[in-house]
């Protein structure tokens, strides 16, 4: 399952794609995933997608070209989102990468 988000994060992935992709119920791989990680498969798409994205920030890819890349399909929500995991928005993001300074970690 990891693999498949690591790999179309920028896609819908679902339980139910993946019970697809893999042959299992969503119910139960679902259960097992957060059992295994602690994590839904939401919140570990989301964190992989905005850790994608801050990447491509702090190569200095332009903020709304990221944000549609990893599939962010609303800017406003992907703004809310890296905020409220990095703590700062997307450009104050790329001006603490570019001044040099620590890059702000998820909170």
């Amino acid at each position: 399952m990891l693999d498949e988000i690591d790999r179309d994060y920028a896609d819908i992935v679902t339980l139910r794609t993946l019970g697809a992709v893999i042959g299992r119920q969503p119910a139960y791989l679902g259960h097992v995933f957060r059992t295994a990680l602690g994590v839904t498969v939401h919140e570990r798409m989301t964190r992989v997608r905005l850790d994608r994205a801050a990447e491509m920030i702090k190569a200095g890819i332009k903020i709304e070209a990221v944000s549609l890349t990893v599939g962010y399909r609303s800017k406003k929500n992907f703004y809310r989102q890296f905020k409220r995991y990095f703590g700062t928005t997307p450009a104050g993001y790329r001006r603490q990468c570019g001044d040099g300074e620590r890059a702000a970690q998820p909170a």
